[in-house]
């Protein structure tokens, strides 16, 4: 039986970051370099606005940005299209829109 598995695809990293990152307080721009260092710390360093994300890839950036929050889901993996992560910045773009809705108060009406 052949191996299924493609050899030239990305494995998450086998050990956790040094530092912690509060992403909630981070601004568009900062939670999109966040996203870039996580990318090219698996090896998928985004060469500009138009570089797409392996799915793979930007799967595990959304958990790395989930567990960041602390836990819980701020995304279902069902409602992603591929425009979420065409691009570095729209992956980038998708999850601060995420967060700031779950953090965002609720108002009565």
């Amino acid at each position: 039986m052949a191996n299924d598995i493609d050899t030239g695809s990305i494995s998450p990293p086998q050990r956790k970051p040094e530092s912690t990152v509060n992403v909630r307080g981070l601004s568009e721009s900062e939670l999109e370099i966040y996203v870039s260092a996580l990318l090219t710390s698996i090896g998928e360093a985004p060469s500009g606005s138009s570089a797409g994300v392996a799915s793979l890839a930007a799967v595990w950036v959304i958990s790395q940005v989930e567990e960041a929050c602390g836990g819980g889901h701020l995304v279902n993996p069902k409602d992603l299209t591929k425009d979420d992560f065409a691009t570095s910045t729209a992956l980038s773009r998708m999850l601060h829109r995420q967060i700031h809705k779950q953090d965002a108060p609720l108002v009565e009406l």
